[in-house]
């Protein structure tokens, strides 16, 4: 654009600067005149001091403009760095919001299972005192078997020593075949006093259980020898079928003999007390009669 003060224009130039420095509290740059009509002189001292002033001002205007751009600056990163954290907050922030509804979920369901869990407790209470109570019931009902039992022991034991006085009292001898012993294998010490009463159940308990056990050998005996008889009679009556009438008739009769005494020694042998008569005794009598009479009736028939 053109100049602000070129030589035609000087005086106005001068004078419209002194106008607007004296506005700003600038001292004027015309020296006073003396009079109205006189002319008025530029003041050299006064236009230099108003320039000095005037470029201290421009300095500080500067240096304050420096740190107004400085502190732009700062407050400019601070607001970027107050933005990211309020961006930071703020995703923290629907995290946390997230949590919570998660946390919330979470409760809810836990809440659910502490019910269920006080429900399944209570249930299982329930079955408990069930329990108990047919435990109960059960001890209750073992302890009246008990009770049966031991009074029903009672009486075989007293009925068991009766029948073995009895037989003390008519002297009948019983023969002690095999050793009773023990379950422990050890050798039992009788001894009066407070072992009295065990040591007599013990007696009683193995004279049951020996009893049980010869009367379940002797019945497998007497099926093996009734098996026995039956077989002979079959081979007898096969022995005898080709013979004529007469001998057939002979050999009937005597057949019907031969059995007949095979059954008297066998009902014999049954009258017999099994307590003085061991099994094996009893076999070879029965074997020994059987013989006999086959021989007999060997002899007959030929």
């Amino acid at each position: 654009g053109s100049a602000f003060c070129t030589e035609q224009n000087m005086e106005q130039s001068i004078s419209y600067l002194d106008q607007e420095l004296t506005t700003f509290g600038f001292p004027s740059l015309y020296e006073e005149s003396k009079g109205k009509e006189t002319k008025r002189e530029l003041n050299i001292v006064a236009v230099l001091n108003c320039m000095n002033e005037l470029l201290i001002l421009q300095r500080k205007n500067l240096l304050a403009q420096e740190n107004v751009e400085t502190q732009n600056l700062k407050l400019g990163s601070d607001m970027d760095h107050l933005q990211s954290c309020y961006a930071k907050l703020k995703e923290q922030l629907e995290t946390s919001r997230r949590e919570m509804i998660g946390l919330q979920e979470r409760d809810r369901q836990l809440q659910c299972k502490n019910r269920n869990l006080h429900q399944l407790l209570k249930n299982e209470k329930d079955e408990v005192q069930k329990l108990q109570n047919i435990i109960a019931s059960r001890a209750t009902q073992y302890n009246h078997d008990m009770k049966r039992k031991e009074r029903e022991y009672n009486k075989l034991k007293e009925r068991l020593h009766q029948l073995f006085m009895n037989k003390k009292g008519k002297k009948i001898a019983m023969e002690v075949l095999n050793y009773v012993g023990r379950a422990d294998g050890k050798r039992g010490s009788w001894r009066t006093g407070k072992t009295e009463a065990r040591n007599e159940d013990e007696m009683y308990k193995i004279l049951l259980n020996d009893y049980e056990y010869r009367q379940k050998q002797i019945l497998m005996e007497n099926a093996e020898l009734k098996k026995v008889l039956q077989q002979m009679k079959k081979e007898m009556i096969s022995l005898l079928s080709p013979q004529k009438q007469k001998p057939r008739e002979r050999a009937d009769d005597g057949t019907g003999t031969v059995l007949s005494d095979v059954e008297e020694d066998a009902g014999e042998l049954n009258r017999e007390s099994m307590w003085d008569l061991s099994c094996e005794t009893v076999r070879e009598q029965l074997t020994n009669s059987v013989r006999k009479q086959w021989r007999i009736l060997k002899t007959h028939v030929e």
